[in-house]
């Protein structure tokens, strides 16, 4: 994330602000000293044009 958000122009002080954190909590996700929690990291991903992607692991291969 922390390639896009730079590709972006915006500092980790803007990034925490869209967020809704503090510019350390967010300045700790990035370097990988801390989490955020789920709503967080799906609001960074938005604002960051990052899509999520959740699966259980299992490959369908077409079959639904």
């Amino acid at each position: 994330m922390h390639e896009q958000r730079k590709a972006l122009g915006l500092s980790q002080l803007k990034t925490a602000s869209l967020i809704g954190v503090s510019e350390r909590t967010y300045r700790n996700f990035e370097n990988g000293t801390g989490d955020l929690e789920g709503a967080k990291l799906f609001k960074l991903a938005s604002s960051l044009g990052i899509k999520i992607i959740i699966s259980d692991g299992v490959i369908a291969d077409g079959v639904n």
